[in-house]
């Protein structure tokens, strides 16, 4: 038994002695072609080496253009809104633009009208400002349209929307979205009540306020022991005046605009109720909130918030107009208190053609109006357009009675046009006119001033920078014919919604109404030379 168990162990080592003798063998058989390989391929290696290290730098930058494009990528389908009505983006927009006592301007815009208007507001704070490369101001928008527009003017902005949990809380929520007053206290009083909480003061000057000093140097002194400064009316009414105030960041200041901001979330939607009255009740001075919102939202005291009135030294014009921004603008423009870029102070290059025939088809104004409008974005660039009278006499009929000018301004910039009217004004007067054929070979930026173009020399075929400004053209060129008669303005949307759709459909060839008689009220270009055919 026992030789048994020795014989076949004997047998097990001899069996792994062989196994473990072809394991070895095999392994050097291994090394030894891999060293050889290795003598083969070295001098080979040496000359491709440099080509290897480019290839994986080259690897290298690719991947790292695709993790910029993948950022890239990430913030084009990001909602920027969202980020205009950040904290974080209003504490980065008042460390950039405030001045170096923490204090900062700022005015409401919103919609399509008086946002037409802000790159003349920011000028004007430029022009005032103590520093040349900072106005210490920025805008506060009250919708997606005024971000827009003001971010294509390049003008700083801040978004004052409402949070969703705000507006899950509103009752009548259709009507609080379409009310601009509403929209307006919450910029007035939110955003305030955020930048003294972040430990900045603030201006709020609203649009129809045109200073003509820097009012930040006006204030009442000693600055701290204000929390707010606010003008009046001059005693044509006891109430505050909510056009032009200045917060100062203190605690009771951080208090008091933390409290109204929520009061107006609350209840400034729901009577209509005005926000200058409703300050002014809560600063107890004139007016008298009733007692079933007092009750609902029990007050906070005023003791502790020490504000005055001020008439921030008479440096500024409050116009107070029925809200039409284009009537305010219009007003300034007369008084002379618009930026000096508007008058053309700064860089005076204008150009023009006038108009002798008043009866002038509306086929015939489009052609020239199109023509000029391509000038102006091919070879006069550096020039703004002075848009023709198409009138003898335009205090009885202007521009504004012929042409649909809001849904012009809207495609070609308030900032780029001016309205005939423009060359009646006091400051324009000293401009000198030059009256020359317009040639095509010649570039102007020689000549200052006016340039008043013949009609003749004006070519009426010329070809559009792109297809989609010819789409602009069309959708911007809105006449009343025969103009307004009763005082009140061209416009074609949306009460003329169905004028405006038979404009803009073509009617060449269409045998039914409205198109069977083609008439220059249902069709812009009845003749158009700049087609080929």
């Amino acid at each position: 038994m026992r030789t048994a168990n020795r014989s076949c162990l004997t047998m097990i080592l001899m069996i792994i002695t062989v196994c473990m003798t072809f394991i070895s063998f095999h392994l050097y058989q291994k090394e030894k072609s891999r060293q050889q390989l290795t003598q083969m391929i070295q001098p080979v290696t040496a000359k491709i080496s440099p080509l290897i290290s480019t290839t994986l730098n080259i690897e290298k930058i690719a991947t790292k253009d695709s993790t910029i494009t993948t950022e890239e990528k990430s913030t084009k389908n990001e909602n920027l809104f969202v980020k205009y009505s950040s904290d974080d983006y209003l504490r980065s927009l008042l460390r950039k633009q405030s001045n170096s006592l923490g204090q900062v301007i700022v005015t409401i815009i919103g919609g399509d009208s008086y946002s037409l208007f802000a790159w003349d507001w920011y000028e004007r704070m430029l022009e005032i400002s103590n520093d040349t490369n900072n106005c210490h101001c920025f805008v506060i928008a009250m919708d997606e349209i005024a971000v827009i527009l003001a971010l294509k003017q390049n003008i700083p902005v801040y978004y004052s929307t409402f949070s969703f949990n705000h507006q899950m809380q509103w009752i009548n929520t259709i009507e609080v979205r379409q009310h601009s007053l509403y929209r307006v206290g919450h910029a007035k009083f939110d955003t305030p009540a955020k930048i003294v909480q972040m430990g900045y003061s603030v201006i709020i000057s609203e649009m129809d306020v045109f200073w003509r000093k820097n009012l930040l140097d006006y204030l009442k002194q000693p600055l701290d022991i204000y929390d707010l400064q606010i003008s009046h009316h001059y005693g044509s009414h006891p109430r505050v005046n909510i056009g032009l105030f200045f917060v100062q960041s203190t605690n009771a200041s951080i208090l008091f605009f933390s409290y109204i901001a929520e009061f107006w979330i609350r209840y400034g939607k729901s009577g209509f109720l005005s926000d200058q009255r409703v300050l002014d009740a809560l600063l107890n001075n004139y007016d008298r909130l009733d007692k079933t919102y007092l009750k609902a939202m029990k007050p906070i005291s005023s003791l502790l918030f020490n504000w005055t009135t001020h008439d921030f030294g008479n440096h500024y014009s409050h116009l107070m107009t029925d809200g039409s921004a284009f009537v305010l603008f219009n007003q300034a423009a007369k008084y002379g208190i618009r930026s000096k870029k508007f008058y053309g102070e700064i860089k005076p290059k204008f150009f023009t053609v006038t108009i002798e025939n008043i009866n002038m088809s509306i086929n015939l104004r489009n052609l020239l109006i199109r023509s000029l409008l391509i000038l102006q974005h091919t070879k006069l660039q550096n020039r703004t357009f002075i848009f023709p009278a198409f009138s003898s006499n335009l205090t009885t009929i202007p521009i504004t009675y012929q042409l649909d000018i809001k849904k012009f301004l809207l495609y070609w910039s308030e900032e780029r046009i001016r309205l005939p009217e423009f060359l009646l004004l006091e400051k324009i007067r000293s401009l000198p006119i030059t009256t020359l054929p317009y040639s095509s070979k010649k570039t102007y930026e020689d000549v200052n001033g006016i340039l008043n173009f013949t009609l003749e020399s004006i070519p009426i075929d010329l070809p559009a920078p792109s297809s989609q400004f010819e789409v602009h053209i069309r959708d911007s060129l809105l006449w009343c014919s025969p103009p307004r008669q009763d005082g009140t303005w061209c416009f074609h949307h949306p009460r003329d919604f169905g004028a405006t759709m038979e404009i803009l459909f073509a009617c060449r060839g269409d045998p039914y109404p409205p198109c069977a008689n083609k008439t220059e009220k249902n069709e812009q270009f009845l003749q158009r030379p700049y087609e080929k055919q």
